[in-house]
């Protein structure tokens, strides 16, 4: 394993083995290339690309932009406002703190906002976002190529948003409630237990209802809504109305 401090170069990266390398309080490009690469940002805005191999990659201080690349990757923005997308493989992303743009990429990924006012799209494949405090955007659309869809957690009513892309409105969609016993049958099954492992505690079992978007075109699912909301009340289908979406 490569261990390497940045000092001098502006542009510096790793090897084709698994490297750990750690920068300074200056903005930086730097490239893990091949291997599970460790990458730590520090201060400045940087620049982190993690390559091939399953990377983790921190922005720490300043405004990131991180690309995990392929494999599953661990990407995390820490504080200020940061770009994240983690591209191919199964990936976990972090904003942190700030007001954080995150985009999943290809396969089943895993996006937590943190605090801010977060951007969370999942891209293709089965995903969880989850916005965490602030007012969220969680982006949701009709994806045929994978015929998959997202789970969203911590939706709040009046404070986030869910944006349709490719093309569709609101009126395109059906929502109904699905029993959490059923939702969580189908989800974890497929998503959780098989691709999320370490997290397959995630969705809660009981009698409380989950909402489910559809298109009324076709009834294919496009995403999932958690119904449990902590010290809230319960989101029904006549309560998530179009002032609750965006198109985009």
């Amino acid at each position: 394993m490569a261990r390497i401090n940045i000092s001098a170069d502006p542009n510096a990266q790793g090897t084709d083995s698994d490297d750990v390398i750690t920068d300074t309080d200056n903005g930086r490009r730097t490239f893990g290339l091949g291997g599970n690469d460790f990458i730590n940002g520090f201060g400045g805005n940087d620049e982190l690309f993690g390559n091939l191999g399953r990377d983790t990659l921190r922005g720490g201080a300043g405004s990131d932009t991180i690309y995990g690349g392929q494999d599953g990757d661990e990407l995390s923005g820490g504080l200020d406002n940061d770009l994240i997308f983690g591209n191919l493989g199964t990936d976990d992303l972090t904003g942190d703190r700030g007001d954080d743009r995150m985009f999943g990429g290809r396969d089943n990924d895993r996006i937590s906002g943190g605090d801010g006012d977060d951007f969370l799209s999942g891209d293709g494949g089965f995903d969880i976002l989850t916005g965490g405090p602030g007012r969220d955007t969680f982006v949701v659309q009709n994806e045929l190529a994978t015929n998959s869809f997202d789970h969203l957690f911590d939706f709040v009513l009046g404070e986030d948003k869910i944006a349709l892309g490719g093309g569709l409105s609101f009126n395109d969609l059906q929502i109904s409630t699905i029993p959490r016993e059923v939702a969580n049958n189908r989800a974890n099954n497929d998503l959780l237990d098989r691709q999320f492992a370490p997290w397959s505690g995630a969705i809660a079992i009981n009698n409380d209802r989950d909402l489910l978007i559809t298109l009324r075109s076709t009834g294919r699912t496009i995403a999932r809504v958690n119904n449990l909301q902590t010290g809230q009340s319960q989101i029904t289908p006549a309560s998530l109305t179009a002032e609750n979406f965006i198109s985009i």
